[in-house]
Parts: structure tokens; sequence; C-alpha cells
């Protein structure tokens, strides 16, 4: 429970407020495993940067961060990240509980149903969405709605969704996906957030996800 918590806050805080990542090298310790990460074309990877480690420390809590995406027009301006909104970006983060546990592919399903049990049934959302609100001083406008389930590699699986919230801007959309992905016996996440604007944004999205996974599975 603590663990989507600090997720659905990271969707929220982040969701829309040089190293030069040109060698396929770069590469992160999930517990005994090394992780390497991707080149993304016109993204740059960025997670020791101290305004970004400013932006993940609450995900901390739960897992580590292994690998965090900006576009380069946003990186450019990462000495003020806090200060700007942005979109277009994407996490690689793990869970402490299972960073040295031995995965099978049958696994992705048990903790795809665990999330979408948590968020999409019951009253799961409401109580998590109230400690957000509490913690943080943002305000969820609904409950997130599931928009799609697909796998597009193997040993993946994808949720994406789309959330409302309100802060003192307005009110928001963000569509995201989120992807389970078992590499070298680990199972990762992958999660690709970008401002929802109608239907292609959706497209979108899932054209840029499907990219970075397959880059990611590729090198590893």
């Amino acid at each position: 429970m603590k663990k989507i918590i600090v997720f659905l806050a990271f969707v929220i805080l982040t969701g829309c407020s040089t190293k030069d990542n040109k060698s396929e090298g770069n590469s992160a310790l999930y517990g005994y495993v090394n992780i390497r990460l991707p080149r993304i074309n016109g993204m740059t990877e960025c997670r020791m940067h101290p305004n970004v480690q400013i932006i993940t420390k609450n995900y901390l809590e739960t897992g580590p961060v292994l690998g965090y995406y900006l576009n380069n027009d946003t990186y450019k301006q990462i000495d003020r990240l806090s200060e700007i909104t942005y979109d277009n970006y994407f996490m690689i983060y793990g869970d402490y509980q299972r960073e040295n546990y031995r995965a099978v592919e049958d696994e992705l399903q048990i903790v795809e149903n665990n999330l979408q049990l948590t968020l999409f049934e019951g009253e799961n959302f409401e109580q998590i969405s109230s400690r957000i609100d509490e913690a943080y001083g943002t305000i969820t406008a609904g409950k997130p709605a599931l928009l799609e389930k697909y796998s597009p590699q193997p040993n993946v699986r994808t949720m994406v969704m789309l959330m409302k919230y309100k802060n003192e801007n307005g009110e928001s959309s963000v569509v995201s996906a989120i992807n389970f992905i078992l590499v070298k016996n680990r199972i990762l996440n992958l999660a690709y957030y970008m401002t929802y604007n109608g239907g292609k944004s959706i497209d979108l999205l899932k054209e840029k996800n499907n990219e970075a996974v397959k880059k990611l599975l590729e090198i590893n």
C-alpha cells in the first residue's frame, strides 16, 4: 500500500508540474544485477542530477530509481525543474522487496493484477488519494481510468491509464503507461508520462513507451 501511495504521489507531483547520454554504457544496479540504460533519441538520462533527485526522493522510500529521462527541451531547463510544468518523460524504477528476488514471467501478471486491484477496484483508491492530499497538498480529481492493457514485447505487461488532478493552477490530465518488465530475472517498472490532449496523445504515448521498453530489453 505504501508503494502505491508513493507511486501515485509521483504521478501527481511531477506529471505536469551536461551529461549528454551519448553512450549505451550507462547502467544502474538493481540489487546484485547490473541494468544497462538505453539511449533514447531526443531524451537525456539524468537521475543523478540534484534537481531530479529532489523530485524522486519520496519514491526512494520504497525502491531505487534506476533511470530518469527528460526530453532534451526540458533538460535544457533542468536548473529550474521544480518551477516549470513539463511532460514527455519516463522513469525506470524498482522495489526494494523484489530487487534480489528471482522472478519468472508468470509473476508479471500477478503484479499487474495487484496494481489494477488497488487503483481501479473497491475503495482502495479513495483511501490512497486521501493520504496523498493530506501529505502533499494536492487534490486528485477522480479515480484513474484504465484505458488499455497489452503486451508490447515478450516479458512485458503494460497498463495505460488516465488521471485527473487539481492544484493551484487548475485541473490537468495525465496519460501514463506503466510497464512491468522481466529483465535478468528481475521485475522492473518503466512508467512513461505525457499530458493528455485527446486520442492522439494516447497513440503518441504508446509509441514512445513501446520504443523505450524495446530498447531497454535489447541491451539487457
